[in-house]
């Protein structure tokens, strides 16, 4: 029994001298890669996110309605600036090698291909569009089948025109191009009355000034029997002035 007991007392002797003779690095993983560096980088500026200052004729900047516009929607504002994109139909729907006049007939015969005009604009010229605001429900001349079911008398609608109108008292179809300077009132929303969404605001049209073209919307008075025209009746749900309270009594 002594001669096991001696054995064990040697084994365990030599552990405790093995252990003590491995020092705390020995033990240790690798060291990692990755060392210190006394180089400092050369970081780019931070961009400045200052807006515009605003233009002197109270309208509104592109960028400030993306910035801070939602507190503006569903109120009638300005907007000055530049067209960056405009909608084409015939571009958009032009066929590989397809001729004009191929185009113009199916145009003709089927209306619904094209979208209703619309285009964008930017603080500047070369704003990208996904940094401009999108321009809907601009007025557009009558199509073909239009001009073919409706009398000229009929054709009074407020965002429509004669094609190739002459009288600048009567044409509302504004001209614009890309790069032409405009100021924009409408109403800013986030949809329009046909259905184009977009969560950061866009603006329904009602005029516009093309400072380019020297080009301002005509003022045209509702024609005979329409709300707001003299001597119509009141738009259903709109309360009557005191004027027409009256004139009743």
């Amino acid at each position: 029994m002594s001669h096991v007991l001696g054995v064990r007392t040697t084994i365990f002797a030599g552990l405790v001298a093995l252990t003590a003779s491995c020092g705390k690095d020995q033990i240790q993983g690798p060291a990692a890669e990755v060392k210190k560096t006394d180089v400092k980088l050369d970081l780019p500026a931070v961009p400045a996110f200052d807006l515009p200052a605003a233009p002197g004729d109270r309208s509104h900047a592109v960028k400030e309605l993306r910035v801070k516009g939602k507190k503006l929607f569903e109120t009638d504002i300005t907007v000055h600036g530049f067209i960056t994109w405009k909608y084409d139909c015939m571009t958009a729907q032009r066929k590989p090698g397809e001729a004009d006049k191929d185009l113009q007939k199916r145009l003709d015969e089927d209306p619904t291909l094209c979208e209703r005009p619309k285009f964008y604009v930017g603080d500047a010229k070369d704003t990208p569009p996904e940094k401009s605001l999108w321009v809907v429900d601009v007025p557009r001349p009558y199509n073909k089948l239009e001009m073919e079911r409706m009398k000229k008398p009929e054709r009074n609608l407020p965002d429509r025109c004669e094609p190739n109108e002459k009288d600048p008292k009567k044409n509302v179809c504004p001209p614009y191009e890309v790069g032409d300077e405009v100021t924009i009132a409408g109403t800013f929303k986030m949809s329009s009355p046909h259905s184009e969404r977009n969560s950061d605001g866009l603006l329904v049209y009602k005029k516009i000034t093309n400072t380019t073209k020297t080009w301002t919307t005509p003022d045209i008075a509702p024609p005979p029997g329409a709300p707001g025209a003299p001597g119509a009746p009141p738009a259903p749900g709109a309360k009557a002035s005191p004027e027409d309270l009256v004139k009743k009594h």
